[in-house]
């Protein structure tokens, strides 16, 4: 991991959400966190990037992009009625309409209005780290924000601008308690803990891409784990983490490429 010299840390926020698998056929099924791909094309959007115009210089070789589920989410499902367009002369609905199974993404807690999901980002180019600190603080967007589908609009809560004195780079041959998605090839072989306080634990491992080449082409995915239930995972990690200071409270991060 190359040491930052600065990270910005935002949190965004929403009643509803929907990240579709991109191996889902008939029934969106959706992802219970935004993968990479959502998330550059959400900081694309701040920012004012034309579609597909920014794949490279969002690639996994120029920046680095952390999730972490702030608020635990549950799933219901819907079906969406949706026109059936074979061609261009169908749009008028002339076909009737197809019916599509819709996974959907809420807070588990009932008394809770919106999902939480935080941002960790860092981009080698000091221009869009600028830009994107500016629009965030100034709540100025290009795009409108959303989670996944346009329907589901979201807004930016926490912005945290770190330095490198609230960052710090470190290792261990112990277990760790991490915050965020991880990528698997992070971890070591058997490097996930299943001690509990006796609170229900539950690992969900996920395959996502991790951007697009020219074309909108997918690029090879990565295998990713979180855990559903506390919010963190506990592991012992193949290379470093980042610790970082939000306010006060301490986190252990990793971001979602692999070294």
């Amino acid at each position: 991991m190359d040491r930052l010299d600065r990270l910005i840390v935002f949190d965004i926020v929403g009643p509803m959400a929907h990240f579709r698998k991109y191996y889902t056929n008939s029934s969106s099924l959706s992802y219970a966190f935004p993968p990479r791909t959502v998330i550059i094309g959400m900081i694309a959007g701040i920012l004012g990037y034309p579609r597909d115009s920014y794949y490279e210089r969002f690639s996994s070789r120029r920046c680095h992009v952390g999730i972490s589920i702030v608020t635990p989410v549950r799933s219901i499902y819907k079906t969406v009625n949706y026109l059936s367009v074979k061609s261009r002369n169908d749009v008028n609905g002339i076909n009737g309409h197809t019916q599509v199974p819709l996974e959907i993404l809420l807070p588990e807690d009932l008394s809770a209005n919106n999902l939480c999901y935080r941002i960790y980002f860092w981009h080698s180019e000091d221009e869009i780290m600028d830009e994107l600190e500016r629009r965030l603080n100034e709540k100025r967007f290009v795009y409108p924000l959303y989670m996944g589908l346009t329907e589901f609009i979201a807004y930016v809560s926490k912005v945290f601008t770190l330095n490198g004195s609230d960052m710090e780079i470190r290792c261990s041959d112990n277990y760790t308690d991490i915050v965020t998605v991880c990528n698997l090839d992070t971890i070591e072989e058997g490097g996930l803990s299943f001690k509990t306080d006796g609170s229900p634990m539950q690992y969900i491992k996920e395959i996502a891409p991790l951007g697009f080449s020219e074309g909108r082409q997918s690029v090879v995915p990565a295998y990713f784990v979180y855990e559903k239930n506390q919010r963190h995972l506990k592991v012992r990690l193949r290379g470093p983490y980042l610790t970082v200071n939000l306010g006060g409270v301490t986190e252990n991060i990793t971001f979602m490429e692999a070294e």
